[in-house]
């Protein structure tokens, strides 16, 4: 993060001071700053001539807290990650990996053949098979 010069105008209002001072060396020594934001996994979603693929980044998250169901013509995508603060008598500064409950939806083309939806998750990744039906696949 490049520094930013602080140029002070009269008169100084010490406390304005005072307060940016301690949020630059105390608070924020790395250069960090901002706010803890909800979490919401990030997703790619590509099509092949059979299928629309749909990959789902859930890193920290078990296989038995993720949920994939298909309502009507979207499909939904909830779990939960939760973090673990075990830093012994350690001080914690800063904070960027969120945590918490996760919903994901996507509309679902009419192509889809919802019945014969599949999904895996495997080292971190949930990965959702959506076939398509006949007449939106490579098949004749």
């Amino acid at each position: 993060m490049e520094r930013q010069e602080k140029v002070f105008s009269f008169p100084v209002r010490l406390s304005d001071e005072v307060e940016w001072l301690f949020d630059t060396i105390i608070h924020r020594p790395w250069g960090f700053g901002g706010e803890l934001r909800p979490w919401n996994p990030s997703i790619d979603l590509y099509e092949t001539p059979d299928a629309f693929i749909l990959e789902a980044d859930l890193p920290g998250v078990d296989a038995k807290d993720v949920k994939v169901e298909v309502q009507e013509n979207v499909l939904i995508l909830q779990g939960k990650r939760s973090t673990q603060h075990n830093h012994g008598n350690g001080l914690f500064y800063f904070q960027e990996r969120c945590s918490g409950d996760f919903t994901r939806r996507v509309t679902l083309p009419e192509s889809v053949e919802k019945k014969r939806i599949k999904a895996e998750f495997t080292d971190g990744v949930l990965r959702v098979v959506l076939p398509k039906t006949g007449e939106g696949s490579g098949q004749s």
